[in-house]
This record gives C-alpha cells, structure tokens and sequence, in this order.
C-alpha cells in the first residue's frame, strides 16, 4: 500500500531480468493505494500486460495495510506451481526465476527463504522473499491473518512449512538479496495502529525501566513495561519489545482523569493530568506524552513485531488453527477494469487444506 516510490525502481527492472524465463507471470496487487500506482501502472506496464507477463490487480476495500491479507490475496492470484512473493522494495536479481526453477526440480519438497537475519541487520530487508509450491500454499492455508502488521508473518510460515516436512532451501547468492534501504516510518505508516493509535504516554521507572500506555481511538488500552532505552534504539539491534508485563482493557478519559479498565471491567488504574501533556497515575508514576516522530514509530514498530512474535509463538507450541474462516478473501479488478471479481472463502475441510 502506497509504495509506488518503489515500485517503479523495482518492478521493470525486476521484470526485465527475468523474461529470458519463458514460462512466468508477475502479480502486481495494489492494496487501496492512495498513491499514484493506479497511473503509474497504467502508463509503465501496458505493453508487459499486453504480452501477458503482468497481471494489474487492485482492490478498493482495505481502510489500512493488513500484512498477511495482503500477502495472500496477492498469492491467491498466482496461476503457477510455483509462487514467490517479492516486497515492493525488493530486487530480484537477474536469472532468479531460473534459479527458483532449478532448486524446486532438483529437490521437490522444499521451499525457499533468504538467509536469517544477521546480527548487523544484514537480511533484514528481504524477509518477506519466500518461494513455495502452490499446494503447500492452499495446504497451509497461507499467512496468518492474526499478524495484522508488520513481523512474525515470513517466520510463522516458514515454521508452519518445516512443521509438514517442507525443508527450507536457503537462498544463498548474494545477487539476489538486494532491496532499497529507506527509514523505519514506511514499515508502519499504513498500518492499523498507525491509523488507530490516538496517544502515547511513558513514565521512566528507575534508571532501566519504564512503563508506556498506548491509547487507541477504540478505547482500548494496552500499558507495557519496558527497557527504558525502547524507544531510543532507533538501529533495531534490539528490535523487541520485552515487557515484563503487558496489560489491556478499555479506558475512559474527561479533561481532568483517564481511567484505565481491565477487560473484565474491573478497575484497573486512575490517572490524574496535571496538564494535558503529564499524568501522574495513582501510584505517583509520572507519565508524558510522547510527541516525537521517532520514538512514536520506534514504539509502534516494536509493537508490531512483538505482537506478531506472540502469535508465531503460540502456532509452533500449540499448533493453533490457521485462518479457518478463509483466507486473502476479497473484492478485486483486473487491469484497470470495472468487473468485480469475487476471492470468496476457501473451505478449511478441503482436502488439500489444513488448519494447521
């Protein structure tokens, strides 16, 4: 949603270095863009299009960027036995659809994956470039839609993968690890907390520690405790959130308190401003308002990627169900036209599915 900055770095070239492969198609999906991809596409690739080596898909419905919706809706749409997703800030390198090609006839039950990520953060902008058979797709029931943002989402199904006997065939040449670098506020600029997050409170608890409350346009509340330097570490090296405890529930706030509740509907915590930019809670903490862009998009980041890593978490040590109501459902059109086709519910009791 909304790269098309890079996108028109990425996507010729990436098609250009792979057209000597003769039998292969590039699934363009554009994800309620509000951009200029509708244009760009329009002018850029007719002639890819006309030749058949594009498909344009658009889909009007999504209010912000749900990851792994997004993922499957676009490897939905793939038509070949073999399905690779490429980030929009991704080079593939030139021959990779051949290479792709050769490790899957050399060894069948596999699926592909860039190396893990290094502690330099070397790999970590490829992530999201995993190649796998379609009906290990469909089987696995794609991405899980419970990772609504950014992180978990690669790792969750390439453990879903190894977990049905896929073996992971790591893309080891250089040449095709490349991506545009760009800052951390595109990661999360389109995403549900991005668009529903309201305010950020922290409180410094000692020298290590601090407490931050994060209040949403919904009511919902969650509070973390944190390292103190969270927010800070804007290279990522330590690019978890490791709360102590996390707390949610609803809150409700006039000019004078917010009150915090937990989902029982018990109370939970009262917090007192002493103007609207400090709140002292009930057990003397002081909390400020976070007003810094970066702190609030470190925060948030980290947000994303520690809630993600729960529900990965939760998948390998419980095996939970998969997207069993469906999966990259949808409304889309097709190269710029006005039919609307119809991605409806795949059944979780098919026989080539699994809720795993």
């Amino acid at each position: 949603m909304n790269r098309t900055i890079h996108l028109k770095e990425t996507f010729i070239r990436n098609i250009q270095d792979n057209m000597e492969y003769g039998n292969i198609e590039f699934i363009l999906l554009d994800y309620g863009s509000r951009d200029d991809m509708y244009e760009w596409a329009q002018t850029a690739l007719s002639s890819y299009i006309d030749a058949g080596l594009v498909s344009y898909y658009r889909t009007t419905t999504p209010l912000f960027f749900h990851m792994s919706h997004s993922k499957n809706m676009a490897f939905r749409l793939g038509s070949g036995d073999i399905l690779c997703g490429i980030d929009a800030d991704n080079y593939t390198g030139a021959g990779f659809a051949a290479y792709v090609n050769e490790q899957f006839n050399r060894e069948e039950e596999i699926f592909m994956a860039p190396p893990r990520i290094a502690t330099d953060r070397k790999w970590w902008d490829v992530q999201g470039r995993i190649c796998v058979r379609k009906e290990d797709f469909h089987q696995l029931r794609g991405y899980d839609e419970k990772v609504v943002e950014y992180g978990f989402e690669d790792q969750d199904l390439k453990s879903r993968l190894e977990a049905i006997g896929r073996k992971r065939a790591t893309i080891k040449e250089e040449r095709f690890l490349h991506a545009i670098t760009h800052d951390n506020s595109l990661r999360i600029a389109d995403s549900l907390s991005g668009k529903s997050g309201k305010d950020l409170f922290m409180a410094c608890i000692g020298e290590q520690m601090a407490e931050i409350i994060y209040l949403q346009e919904n009511n919902i509340f969650e509070k973390f405790l944190v390292a103190s330097d969270s927010l800070t570490d804007n290279d990522l090296k330590h690019s978890m959130l490791h709360p102590r405890k996390r707390e949610t529930g609803l809150y409700h706030q006039d000019d004078q308190q917010l009150l915090l509740y937990r989902e029982t509907g018990k109370p939970f915590q009262t917090l007192t401003y002493q103007t609207p930019d400090h709140l002292v809670s009930d057990n003397q903490h002081h909390f400020h308002r976070i007003k810094a862009d970066l702190q609030r998009q470190n925060f948030l980041l980290k947000r994303a990627i520690y809630m993600g890593k729960r529900i990965f978490s939760d998948n390998k040590s419980k095996r939970s169900p998969v997207n069993e109501s469906g999966f990259g459902e949808g409304i889309i059109y097709k190269n710029f036209g006005n039919t609307a086709i119809h991605l409806g519910a795949i059944s979780a009791l098919s026989e080539n599915s699994t809720a795993w």
